[in-house]
């Protein structure tokens, strides 16, 4: 992770220095005594972490955010606390009061790595890579309408495309999140795609799929659908 940190006081550039010299996969790029500065080094760079003075000549550190609007992460640096309130309305990151502890400054960047992290999860778990003809495609997971299967084989189908693979109905179903259910032993539907709900029937993208008994109840209850008994021997499907 590439930061910059913003400091007018040496004793505090230096100190924090030493304190990202000490932590791993994290790289003090520049350091600066003005906003102004260092303004002009992020619109030629990109960085991930800013440390930020709130104090500071010419342009203060709320100023900075309020007028630059940066995308990195923002941690806030203060000898006072009453620039917090400001500081968590534009969303910063973190907030630090000097003097700084390591163990208080290494909390704030664990934390901001944590979400990174699970950021990087999040993004992966949009999509698959479905390998078609030795070739490896890349399907984003929210245009997936609904799965079938043929023997040891899968179909994928989206609005615009359909894909074979070599896949068990359950392999499919660890890999997607729980918006997609089996309905029946050879399809999986995407629920928020489907269009229509007739009995033991549901419509996703103009295909009409048959819902067995077994998975019935599941799906309607996950459609907040109610099934109400009309006679002994047949079930009404009624919103």
């Amino acid at each position: 992770m590439k930061c910059i940190l913003i400091e007018d006081d040496p004793f505090q550039r230096n100190l924090i220095s030493q304190y990202i010299d000490q932590l791993e996969n994290v790289e003090l790029v520049n350091q600066f005594d003005s906003a102004v500065d260092a303004i002009r080094f992020i619109q030629r760079n990109t960085v991930d972490l800013i440390l930020l003075d709130i104090e500071l000549p010419e342009m203060n550190g709320v100023e900075f955010l309020e007028q630059f609007k940066p995308e990195s992460e923002i941690i806030l640096i203060s000898g006072k606390d009453k620039y917090a309130v400001d500081g968590f309305d534009l969303e910063v990151a973190d907030y630090l009061m000097k003097p700084i502890s390591f163990a208080r400054f290494n909390r704030a960047i664990s934390k901001i790595m944590l979400r990174k992290q699970q950021d990087q999860v999040d993004d992966l778990s949009q999509f698959l890579f479905i390998k078609d003809k030795g070739i490896y495609q890349k399907v984003l997971i929210s245009d997936i309408q609904y799965i079938q299967s043929s023997s040891e084989y899968v179909t994928i189908y989206t609005k615009s495309k359909r894909t074979m693979l070599y896949s068990s109905m359950d392999g499919m179903l660890r890999r997607l999140p729980s918006n997609f259910m089996r309905v029946h032993r050879s399809f999986i539907v995407n629920l928020n795609a489907i269009d229509k709900v007739n009995g033991n029937m549901v419509e996703v993208n103009n295909q009409t799929i048959s819902v067995s008994k077994t998975y019935q109840h599941e799906l309607m209850g996950q459609l907040g659908l109610k099934v109400k008994h009309r006679q002994a021997t047949s079930n009404a499907i009624a919103v």
